[in-house]
């Protein structure tokens, strides 16, 4: 019998422990519907954000948890999440052409946060947007975040307070061509890399070569845009799939002409480049924007290109892009 009794005392005190580690835990206060919200952002259900394209720069974005009630006696622990399911209601709201914001473009760092004990509002929650070359110009995205979990508890879908997060893209890093085509000559071509292959879609692998035999410099090559274009610089790139240590061929210095016409051409300046980095390209900015239907790149310059062992000056450009 006293067995019996120590075991029925032994049992009790452990359900009594764990009730009371549960409870400082926080989870045996059960919140209402609804009594977790959005901090900070009022009535607002709209956050907007300009975001550039023009190059993939990290973006930092917090929000916190708010208690619409009184603060808790226990801790709490909210998990914020997309709802992309809500995108249709941002249209049929605000209207416009909206896009749901691709899922390579954030990465929540922290989604779950915690409402400690006597407090109001949780921890801030982290999200990073990001690789933003990869979307469309001058265009609107949208990203809706609701609270999805409260202490491990699936919220309403229906009643759970929505958060949009808008992001307007401006111009993109390059001018677009779309609707017209590109086309190109050069002074000298060797085999079928022909000018046409620096102005593809296509900046890594396929790319102009200038002829082998004779093989001298200066060599141009140059691109008619279709239209007049408005730029502010331009970037030159080297094959990916050409190794410029053993091959060379990498244009050291150039010249830039402008021209409306094919006929009449503006001189625009001579420039060192520099091709040798992980992106194999070289930017030339200009002090002004500029208007032309034609450019002219001339290699001045070139690191010998390596055939064998002979040493030949040849140039190979992958790539020609106006930048906005």
């Amino acid at each position: 019998m006293m067995k019996i009794k120590l075991y029925w005392m032994t049992l009790c005190m452990i359900i009594f422990v764990l009730g009371a580690c549960k409870k400082e835990k926080g989870y045996t206060e059960s919140l209402p519907d609804r009594a977790v919200t959005f901090d900070a952002l009022d009535q607002d259900e709209v956050v907007e954000n300009a975001i550039g394209i023009k190059e993939a720069k990290l973006l930092t974005l917090e929000m916190k948890a708010t208690l619409s009630g009184a603060a808790s006696s226990v801790e709490h622990y909210v998990t914020f999440a997309p709802d992309t399911t809500k995108l249709a209601n941002y249209k049929l709201k605000y209207g416009g052409e909206a896009l749901l914001l691709p899922v390579q473009n954030y990465l929540y760092y922290k989604p779950t946060v915690a409402i400690s004990a006597g407090s109001m509002s949780s921890e801030a929650a982290v999200i990073n947007i990001g690789a933003q070359t990869s979307l469309k110009a001058r265009s609107t995205y949208v990203l809706p975040l609701t609270i999805m979990y409260v202490d491990g508890q699936l919220q309403d879908q229906a009643t759970r307070r929505v958060v949009y997060y808008v992001f307007k893209t401006g111009e993109a890093l390059y001018v677009d061509h779309t609707g017209y085509v590109v086309t190109a000559s050069a002074s000298s071509v060797a085999g079928v890399n022909a000018a046409s292959r620096a102005v593809d879609a296509n900046n890594t692998t396929t790319f102009w070569a200038s002829a082998l035999n004779p093989a001298v410099l200066p060599q141009w090559i140059q691109v008619d845009y279709g239209r007049n274009c408005s730029f502010s610089g331009l970037d030159l790139f080297y094959p990916s799939s050409v190794n410029y240590t053993t091959t060379g061929g990498d244009p050291s210095e150039v010249m830039l002409e402008l021209s409306d016409d094919g006929l009449v051409w503006k001189a625009s300046g001579t420039y060192p480049v520099n091709v040798r980095n992980v992106d194999r390209k070289y930017t030339i900015a200009f002090a002004e924007q500029q208007s032309a239907r034609y450019i002219r790149v001339t290699v001045l310059k070139a690191a010998p290109y390596i055939s064998g062992t002979i040493a030949h000056q040849v140039t190979l450009l992958s790539g020609i892009m106006l930048r906005n």
